[in-house]
């Protein structure tokens, strides 16, 4: 058997409504990511599962313990797999960004692979630290079924670089909370294969 990832993003946080950046702040799941937790324990009920990785913050450590409940399933806190650090934007919302800095906020737009916040890291920065990680976890299970619990940015790096995509292309792709992305490695073809997209 071929080796099976399944690249989950934690449920829904506790926040206002009004958008803002949240990177590496560590705010806890919502009643409602508790729920798309309880549903997605369902979901993997009766998938074989030999590892689980998760970020170390604790919306992705609560989804886990959710989703895994009493399973006897190894479960190991990667710190490579935080989201992206915002900075001092962090826990900032977009408008109070955009009013205080609009130069600064179109140039993320434009520039969203290089662009740091002040005291943050770019997706560069964030495709450097996470990259290195998931080689060891893909070296280290080459023939398992394995989870990685994290979040829409470190999702997004780890499928460009499998998928050959842009940091801009992959935010093409929708990484809803409590989204699933399963990915099987096509020994034949030698490449990654996304089951679900």
């Amino acid at each position: 058997m071929g080796m099976q990832i399944y690249l989950v993003r934690h449920g829904k946080i506790t926040w206002k409504n009004e958008k803002a950046y949240i990177g590496q702040l560590d705010v806890p799941l919502s009643p409602e990511g508790i729920q798309q937790s309880e549903k997605l324990r369902a979901h993997f009920e009766t998938i074989p599962l030999d590892q689980a990785y998760t970020s170390p913050l604790s919306r992705c450590v609560n989804t886990l313990d959710i989703l895994l409940a009493e399973r006897p399933v190894p479960r190991l806190k990667i710190d490579a797999l935080k989201e992206i650090d915002m900075g001092e934007w962090d826990g900032k919302t977009f408008s109070e960004i955009k009013n205080c800095c609009p130069g600064i906020y179109e140039q993320r737009g434009r520039e969203l692979d290089i662009f740091a916040p002040p005291a943050g890291e770019s997706f560069i920065d964030l495709r450097q630290r996470v990259l290195p990680a998931f080689a060891e976890i893909v070296k280290e299970k080459s023939s398992k079924s394995i989870l990685i619990l994290a979040h829409a940015g470190v999702i997004r790096v780890i499928l460009a670089d499998l998928f050959g995509l842009s940091i801009k292309e992959v935010f093409n792709w929708k990484i809803p909370y409590a989204g699933i992305f399963d990915l099987c490695y096509n020994q034949e073809k030698e490449k990654w294969i996304c089951k679900n997209q």
